[in-house]
């Protein structure tokens, strides 16, 4: 516990550099109906460290993301539960298309393809002492553009501190700190912090998610509001939004200003099986859509 506390206070004065946008990539429904926000919320398909998928069963969780212009993202993670500690392994993958391929005089060669793919290892355990749960997340990311392959090695680890009179949930999140990278020349640190605040709300039954993104020198980037609310026993609505809609914002229409860089999903739940359908919509028009699906057993 010290350690990882040691840590958040350490990497508090790193500067990033490079910025990859592939570590923006979203792999599933939740997360485009939540808009990228709720990272307190229950999303065993994150690609970063998730505090809160503790659960009492095992489960096996798959994605499919659909965004513009013909990319593809898929996921599948398995989550093992024992003794209030978890275990998650995951993959996730993104095509962004096949490319016609042309040589330095403008003759076509070969057409070819471009990729990333992550390879994930998670843990996270809940405090016999404190009233807090901790976790860390480790991938393996591989960039591949027509024969060039690019590998590099993250850390995501975070800890959540609850309330369970209050039902409330504050946690801080160090994401995409870079361990390794097999390009050194190239100078790529994409870290960044999420701090959150997670409230089930006394007379409605939702679930209400605020969270910050910062930088590493602390300076805040963007801010999100989300939640999930219980329509009934069996379906869950998610509606999120963030300050994202301002950068996004072409100025094109009102309704795009106002409905720009929010999301929107149900999800059915039928015994051990969930299935579920998000929208995320961007400022500048259009949308990417996503299908859940999770299996308890």
């Amino acid at each position: 516990m010290k350690i990882i506390l040691y840590l958040i206070f350490l990497i508090s004065f790193l500067q990033s550099n490079q910025f990859r946008p592939g570590l923006s990539v979203w792999f599933s429904a939740n997360d485009l109906s939540l808009a990228g926000g709720g990272r307190l919320l229950f999303n065993p398909n994150a690609r970063n460290v998730n505090l809160n998928v503790i659960s009492k069963s095992k489960l096996f969780s798959t994605s499919f993301i659909f965004y513009p212009a013909g990319i593809q993202a898929q996921s599948a993670s398995m989550l093992l539960i024992k003794n209030d500690k978890a275990i998650i392994t995951s993959v996730n993958h993104i095509s962004y298309g096949t490319f016609s391929g042309y040589d330095e005089n403008a003759v076509k060669t070969e057409n070819y393809t471009s990729s990333d793919t992550w390879l994930s290892f998670g843990y996270n355990e809940v405090s016999k002492i404190l009233p807090l749960k901790y976790g860390v997340s480790n991938q393996l990311y591989i960039s591949k553009l027509e024969n060039i392959t690019s590998t590099s090695i993250y850390s995501s680890f975070g800890l959540v501190w609850t309330n369970k009179k209050y039902k409330l949930d504050i946690g801080c999140i160090a994401n995409d700190i870079l361990l390794f990278h097999d390009r050194p020349t190239d100078n790529i640190n994409s870290m960044y912090f999420n701090i959150g605040v997670c409230k089930d709300l006394i007379h409605l039954p939702l679930k209400l998610s605020i969270d910050c993104k910062l930088n590493t020198i602390m300076t805040p980037v963007d801010y999100y509001i989300s939640g999930s609310f219980n329509i009934s026993e069996n379906i869950l609505l998610n509606l999120g939004t963030s300050t994202r809609k301002f950068s996004q914002n072409t100025e094109q229409s009102l309704s795009q200003t106002i409905f720009g860089s929010s999301g929107f999903g149900v999800f059915f739940k039928n015994k051990e099986l969930v299935i579920g359908y998000g929208l995320y919509f961007y400022g500048t028009g259009g949308f990417s859509s996503g299908l859940d699906m999770n299996i308890s057993f």
